[in-house]
């Protein structure tokens, strides 16, 4: 239940934003917002000088039970909201796979995961924000207050508004997932699966792809006992998910087993999904399940994202997600294999955004299906630009769009051909948002070339809190 002494608390909290904002507003000074750690790809620099400091807003407000809504702060982490609400037989929806991503980064970013054939991204879940807007003042959106700031935020990467509570929608859950394993022969094999199963009655799917001719498909269900076929992926002794998927799905035949709820939620936690691996190599360490097991403390996906900050290695990687409409999956797929050939793919289907413009997931289309293409790219600069440049004119052509926590390239021309522009100017001119705020386009395009290190981002992580 929402205490009086909770709600004080956060008023106080907010206070605080709300000094901060306005006097960057009354400067006429650009800030961004800042809660303590990011999930984007982008080089980390922080001016402190210039930022609006919401790392304190991190406390959970009121779990309703019998109205199945909760109540929260911006900063309250996926891994804290799970450990709040399965004790009680709830979770959120849709629990992106890093523990570390936040509520409000969730929203702000477009973040969804294998529920989201069912319940959209994260922002599809929320019912309603409290807002500080650029000028100081606290106002509210949802549905039926405030509809074209509530459409506007998702997606919008903190330039509109900074976040400070959110009501969310809550879902029955229970202690275990049965999963199930299904191999698939083809790209197009892979995606008639995916659209076949989003017709049942599953509550997760999402697909792996390893190479052109073997991938698997996995379905999963709320259940209430653990089975003999058991599987956990939080010990130091739990091998990466991915490389688990890939041997239940070697010989052809269906495989089922459960998992805790919360080990299947962050089952990709370890290793990054498979990023980390590349962080054998650098430091010229095999790649074997004992070195996983050794290493298995510095290969969570927070101590990964700090030293890919430190040491500005993003350049060197394509870490992308793209979400496209399902007629177009192919034809990436085979892109991907004829101009990078990056393995393994990630496919996760998604429940269109008819209302969000900024949205990945606002394309015009039955079922959404991101593919995430996460691997080394071995060119020198101006390649890797062009690189990317040709992965976006691609998936422009596609129909698709990328989730913005990751490199852009884009001119400003092409990223308005692909957002609704005068929707955005005029939501951001009417809450003041442009004279605080760096634009989307401003936030999320890549202009410069990093200086990687290997040595920083080692300091990186001493210096950070990563556990």
């Amino acid at each position: 239940m929402m205490t009086k002494i909770k709600m004080q608390e956060h008023a106080d909290k907010v206070l605080v934003v709300q000094k901060q904002t306005r006097s960057f507003f009354d400067l006429k000074e650009r800030a961004r917002v800042f809660h303590g750690n990011t999930n984007t790809t982008r080089n980390n620099q922080k001016n402190p000088k210039r930022l609006i400091d919401i790392s304190a807003l991190d406390g959970v407000i009121e779990v309703n039970v019998k109205e199945m809504f909760v109540v929260v702060e911006p900063n309250v982490s996926m891994n804290v909201l799970v450990d709040v609400l399965l004790p009680l037989g709830f979770a959120p929806p849709v629990v992106p796979e890093f523990p570390s991503i936040t509520v409000g980064g969730a929203v702000q970013g477009g973040a969804g995961e294998s529920s989201s054939f069912k319940y959209g991204c994260v922002n599809n879940a929320c019912v309603e924000y409290e807002i500080v807007l650029a000028n100081g003042t606290v106002t509210t959106a949802s549905k039926t207050e405030n509809l074209d700031l509530y459409n506007s935020i998702p997606g919008s990467c903190g330039s509109i508004g900074v976040i400070t509570l959110v009501k969310m929608r809550i879902v029955p859950a229970k202690p275990f997932i049965k999963l199930t394993y299904q191999s698939v022969n083809s790209y197009q094999e892979a995606v008639d699966v995916i659209t076949e199963k989003t017709n049942s009655s599953v509550d997760f799917i999402d697909g792996i792809m390893y190479s052109k001719t073997h991938g698997v498909i996995m379905m999963g269900s709320f259940c209430q006992e653990k089975q003999r076929k058991h599987a956990t992926f939080h010990k130091p002794t739990d091998d990466w998910f991915y490389l688990h998927a890939q041997r239940k799905s070697k010989n052809g035949q269906p495989h089922s087993e459960t998992i805790p709820t919360k080990d299947y939620y962050f089952r990709y936690d370890k290793g990054g999904f498979w990023v980390a691996r590349y962080g054998f190599s650098i430091f010229l360490v095999p790649f074997t399940r004992l070195s996983r097991f050794v290493f298995a403390g510095l290969l969570r996906t927070k101590t990964l994202y700090s030293f890919l900050h430190g040491a500005k290695l993003s350049q060197a990687f394509v870490i992308q997600d793209i979400c496209l409409p399902e007629k177009s999956v192919v034809s990436f797929m085979e892109y991907n294999e004829n101009n990078l050939n990056i393995y393994p793919l990630w496919l996760c289907p998604l429940k269109p955004d008819s209302d969000s413009y900024l949205s990945p997931t606002f394309i015009d289309t039955r079922l959404v299906i991101n593919v995430g293409i996460w691997g080394k790219l071995d060119e020198k600069y101006n390649q890797f630009v062009t690189k990317n440049r040709e992965l976006e004119t691609k998936v422009a052509i596609l129909g698709g769009r990328k989730v913005l926590y990751a490199h852009a390239y884009y001119t400003e021309p092409e990223f308005w051909d692909l957002y609704d522009e005068g929707k955005y100017i005029a939501t951001r001119r009417k809450y003041n948002a442009e004279i605080t705020f760096p634009s989307v386009y401003e936030k999320t395009h890549v202009a410069e070339k990093y200086k990687p290190s290997i040595f920083k981002g080692l300091m990186q992580i001493l210096s950070s809190d990563t556990h």
